[in-house]
């Protein structure tokens, strides 16, 4: 039996249009287009991912390398103040390598976009070491005039002590020497802790020390002068090396670098980050890299399988094509074998139609009465013994005619199994035919099988009708004959359904024994019969065939041995150009025209 499934209302795609899917061209180009589009994508992930050529850790340690060399600095200039440094050498060699690592890690920042938000803070950075370095070279400065003041103090001391009374006491008892020798002590306590107060007592030292010169005579007086001159400019230069010094440490570089080290860190965890949503992407996209490779697989595996099954149908079409050209040649010479014998029976057979009618005609006349009774007459035959002799000859004769016109009715089916008469087309209602099929049908079908009817509202076509009918009758006669060999009541059900391609399908179809499978491909072969000698000729679906056929049309058989048959006509709802070669479809098999 025929039956037709269809997908469940609201549902997009089933098993099986997903499988077709699967093995169409357009799931192929979309599988490669979204792996090409994937591929893409994870490339461009990976170039993002890559490590640039002068990326943070770089930095850091170009950072860590110029805050050491900058501490170095601090230390020199330091040993510097403090008078450790016998020159200021190693700071001027300090400065120099400072301000080049510099210059050099701040040309590293630029062109980097890693390090854009660093840029800023180490401009800071970096104008707060040139500041420290411009007070470094005026300590620097500071110390070459406390250096040079310091280096003449000893010739100062002798040329004081040289100077006569210098050991004599003045008014109030306090010799000279005493006095010189409190200031020198407060002074060296001064340059070693730069403090106010020492410089205070400095100060009041050499005040004391000039009064008490200018009372002695003109030679102490000037040396007092010129040492207390030099003093001046060693604690004037002290103090301001030491303010220095302040300004120096009061800056602040160390926040700066301070801040560069955590906007790093800041940076180095934003790349992290980064970077693991970018490994989290990565991972995505490998994901549906990966599926969709496995779907591209899935869709080639299905692609192929659908070209090996296609492989199958070819070869099974071509098998087909075969038995094609050997049932063509068949049926042609059965067509031509047909053709000839009508041909050559329709002459006799309409000369000896001739001579039966003039016979009848002779033996109906009253002179052949009076013939017959002189004929047959004897001393107890009447008028009416000739008229009864005379109505058995015409009965006889009748008889004659009757099977006369039985054999021009075969010679004519014959004749029209090759042929389409469209002058007999008209208007036809196939609902009506399969009413009228019943019907005639009715006194064999009610005693077998049940009827059950799915008639749908479809338009009339123009046909044939009573070639037409003779299909719907022939099939139903069958399915009769087929469901009465199974020994229970049977159901007969006729169908008619609208097409989409503006075409008629009619549907027969029985619940009988099936049609076995090595007598299947033949039921449509001329004289090809299973029913036993004197109940069929096996002309009856051959055609059934050549009628649908000639009228444009197909018909279809689907059976399940044990479960039924089913015909399926389909007919255009207007006359087709005729096609002998309009093959016909028999389960899987196609038998042609």
């Amino acid at each position: 039996m025929t039956q037709i499934t269809t997908a469940p209302r609201g549902a997009l795609f089933t098993r099986d249009t997903a499988r077709e899917f699967l093995a169409s061209n357009r799931a192929w180009a979309i599988c490669a287009g979204v792996i090409a589009a994937l591929a893409l994508a994870m490339a461009g992930v990976l170039w993002h991912m890559r490590p640039t050529t002068e990326d943070l850790p770089q930095f850091r340690a170009r950072f860590e390398t110029l805050r050491q060399i900058e501490k170095q600095w601090d230390l020199d200039l330091l040993a510097l103040e403090l008078g450790i440094a016998p020159n200021y050498d190693a700071v001027s060699r300090g400065t120099n390598v400072l301000l080049e690592e510099l210059d050099r890690v701040g040309a590293s920042i630029e062109g980097q976009p890693d390090l854009a938000g660093i840029a800023p803070r180490y401009q800071d950075y970096a104008a707060t070491v040139r500041e420290k370095i411009h007070l470094g070279d005026q300590i620097k400065a500071s110390y070459a005039m406390l250096r040079n003041s310091a280096s003449v103090l000893p010739a100062g001391i002798q040329a004081f002590f040289d100077a006569p009374d210098v050991y004599q006491p003045a008014g109030d008892g306090v010799r000279p020497s005493e006095e010189l020798t409190r200031s020198v002590i407060s002074m060296a306590s001064f340059v070693i802790s730069p403090t106010d107060v020492l410089a205070r007592t400095v100060e009041e030292d050499l005040a004391r020390m000039r009064a008490l010169a200018a009372g002695q005579g003109p030679i102490l007086a000037e040396a007092v002068e010129s040492l207390a001159a030099q003093a001046e400019v060693v604690v004037r230069e002290r103090r301001r090396g030491n303010d220095l010094m302040l300004a120096v440490t009061a800056l602040p570089a160390d926040d700066a670098a301070t801040a560069i080290q955590a906007a790093v860190v800041e940076a180095e965890a934003g790349a992290v980050n980064a970077r693991q949503r970018l490994q989290a992407v990565a991972i995505g996209l490998g994901a549906l890299l990966a599926l969709a490779i496995a779907l591209l697989v899935l869709t080639l595996r299905r692609r192929f399988v659908k070209l090996d099954q296609d492989n199958v149908l070819l070869q099974q079409e071509k098998q087909d094509a075969q038995e094609q050209v050997l049932q063509s040649a068949k049926l042609s010479a059965i067509g031509q074998m047909v053709a000839g014998i009508t041909h050559e029976i329709n002459t006799p057979l309409s000369y000896v139609r001739t001579v039966f009618e003039l016979v009848k005609e002779r033996v109906m006349s009253d002179r052949m009465i009076e013939a017959l009774a002189a004929v047959d007459a004897t001393d107890d035959d009447t008028e009416e013994d000739a008229h009864y002799r005379q109505e058995e000859l015409i009965l006889m004769l009748d008889d004659g005619l009757h099977g006369i016109d039985e054999i021009t009715t075969l010679v004519r089916t014959m004749k029209n199994f090759s042929r389409f008469d469209r002058g007999h087309a008209e208007t036809f209602s196939v609902v009506d035919g399969l009413e009228s099929a019943l019907l005639i049908a009715r006194s064999q079908l009610k005693y077998v099988a049940d009827i059950e009817r799915d008639f749908d509202t479809v338009p009339d076509i123009i046909a044939a009708p009573s070639q037409i009918r003779q299909v719907f009758l022939n099939l139903i006669n069958n399915a009769v004959d087929a469901m009465a060999t199974t020994g229970r009541r049977g159901k007969l059900v006729l169908r008619t359904r609208l097409t989409a391609s503006d075409t008629v399908r009619v549907e027969i179809s029985d619940n009988g024994p099936g049609i076995p499978d090595d007598v299947l491909p033949k039921i449509f072969d001329p004289f090809f019969t299973t029913k036993p000698v004197g109940d069929g000729t096996g002309m009856g679906l051959s055609i059934c065939y050549r009628i649908i056929e000639n009228h444009g049309g197909t018909i279809a058989v689907s059976t399940a041995p044990g479960k039924g048959t089913a015909f399926t006509i389909t007919l255009p709802r207007h006359i087709a150009t005729h096609n002998s070669s309009t093959p016909i479809r028999i389960g899987h098999h196609t038998i042609p025209a």
